[in-house]
């Protein structure tokens, strides 16, 4: 983990599992590079990056957090670390929709961590769990002063001989 300030939001159930500052490399139509965080929830992957609107708003303002990358772990296809001749390995994710690489420390645990989380995800076919109700009642016998037989409390007769309990 880092101590960047983190501005992702989680979704109910959801808890963020990793994050690390992280370069990623042409990713999207438009080819996007640049720094940001790469975030892996329980449920998803992310890259957020800040644009800067200028010197002057960014230092009246702050900086604008944007996200560039969203995608559901189950639209995360293979994961592997991408070795070049020169140069860091990096993080290749293949999804449904484009094959980023980010540049960050030891790839080869968010790999494991991407897979980790991956199997823990409940399968779509399970459904909801079942939760079983039981409820219970207690019954309390009380003794006829006529005859002697035990009768439920709650009826308020005897049921042998009919006198009130």
């Amino acid at each position: 983990m880092t101590g960047l300030r983190d501005t992702m939001l989680l979704h109910p159930g959801e808890s963020k599992l990793r994050s690390s500052y992280a370069v990623i490399e042409g990713y999207g139509p438009s080819a996007y590079q640049g720094p940001g965080v790469l975030y892996l929830t329980t449920h998803r992957l992310l890259f957020e990056s800040t644009v800067s609107a200028g010197l002057v708003q960014g230092l009246v303002r702050g900086r604008e957090t944007v996200t560039v990358l969203e995608a559901p772990l189950p639209h995360v296809r293979n994961v592997s670390v991408r070795r070049g001749r020169l140069g860091r390995a990096r993080l290749q994710v293949e999804l449904t929709a484009g094959r980023p690489a980010f540049d960050v420390l030891d790839p080869e645990a968010w790999t494991a961590a991407i897979a980790l989380a991956k199997r823990s995800m409940p399968s779509p076919s399970a459904g909801p769990p079942v939760f079983t109700h039981t409820i219970e009642r207690q019954v309390v016998k009380i003794r006829c002063r006529y005859c002697g037989s035990l009768g439920n409390e709650v009826d308020g007769r005897c049921p042998t001989c009919g006198a009130a309990l």
